[in-house]
C-alpha cells in the first residue's frame, strides 16, 4: 500500500507505518505467533513502493494516529463511512470491496430481496454494529435482533438453528467457516443478493508531501488490480 517518495528528492527512504489493530479483524488483521499478519498487511506490503520504508506496528486504537497532521506517516486499510468527519485523511482509490451478506442454514435457506423479505425472522447481529439495511425491521418490531460478540458464534448459531439468518461480511465469514472446527461451507446458504457493499481504501494522516504522491500510488493500485495481484492476495483468504 502506500506511499511514493520521489526519487528526485535525493533523500533517504521515507517511512510509513501501517497502524495494525492489535485485537484483530480477521482475515485482514490477525496476530499469528505474536506477529501481525493478514490480508491488509499483505496488501500493504505488495503495494508499497521499494523506496519507502514500510513497517507494521500493532496498536490498541490505531485509528487515532490518523487524526494527526504531518509526519510520522501512518496508514490503515478502511472505509470512509467507518471513519466519520473527525478524520481528515488522505484517501487512495479503492483497493478491495467487501459485501455485507446474509448467511442462513443450508437446511433452511433464506433469500434476500430487501428488508421485507426478512419479516418475522430472528436476525443474528454483532453487538454494537449498525445495520441500516434492516434497521427498520427492528424499529418496527417486524424482526428480532439477536446480538452476540463475534462472527464465529453467529455462524454456530445459524448452523444450530438458533437464529434464522446472520448478517456478515463476506470475506470474514468465509475465512471463519474455513478455519473453524465443526463448520464447513456446506452448512450454510449465502443469499444471492447482498445487503450492501463497502470499498476499502488506504487512509493516511494528512501531510502535504504525501499528498503529492497520491496520484502515483493510485496508479499502482489500479495496475495491481488489472494484473491480478490484488485478487491473488485476497484469494488466499477466501
Amino acid at each position: 500500500m502506500a506511499l511514493i517518495f520521489s526519487p528526485s528528492a535525493g533523500s533517504a527512504e521515507e517511512k510509513v507505518t501501517f497502524a495494525f489493530f492489535a485485537r484483530g479483524w480477521p482475515p485482514f488483521e490477525m496476530v499469528v505467533d505474536g506477529e501481525p499478519r493478514g490480508a491488509a498487511v499483505d496488501l500493504f506490503n505488495a503495494l508499497m513502493p521499494n523506496n519507502v520504508d514500510a513497517v507494521v506496528e500493532m496498536m490498541p486504537a490505531p485509528r487515532l494516529v490518523l487524526k494527526n497532521s504531518g509526519k510520522p506517516m501512518f496508514v490503515r486499510l478502511t472505509a470512509r463511512k467507518w471513519m466519520g468527519p473527525k478524520y481528515n485523511c488522505l484517501w487512495s482509490v479503492p483497493v478491495v470491496a467487501i459485501r455485507t451478506v446474509l448467511y442462513s442454514s443450508a437446511q433452511k435457506p433464506v433469500e434476500y430481496s430487501g428488508a421485507d423479505s426478512l419479516k418475522g425472522l430472528t436476525i443474528g447481529c454483532i453487538k454494537n454494529y449498525a445495520y441500516p439495511e434492516v434497521q427498520s425491521l427492528f424499529d418496527e418490531q417486524k424482526a428480532i435482533r439477536y446480538d452476540v460478540n463475534n462472527e464465529t458464534l453467529l455462524l454456530r448459531m445459524v448452523k444450530a438453528g438458533r437464529v434464522d439468518v446472520a448478517v456478515l461480511a463476506d470475506v470474514s465469514a468465509a475465512w471463519m467457516v474455513r478455519g473453524t472446527k465443526g463448520l464447513t461451507a456446506a452448512d450454510f446458504y449465502v443469499a444471492k443478493q447482498a445487503l450492501a457493499f463497502v470499498e476499502l481504501q488506504f487512509a493516511f494522516n494528512l501531510d502535504e508531501s504525501w499528498q503529492k504522491q497520491m496520484p502515483t500510488l493510485n496508479d499502482t493500485i489500479r495496475k495491481r488490480q488489472a494484473d491480478g495481484t490484488i485478487d491473488g492476495i485476497m484469494a488466499r483468504y477466501k
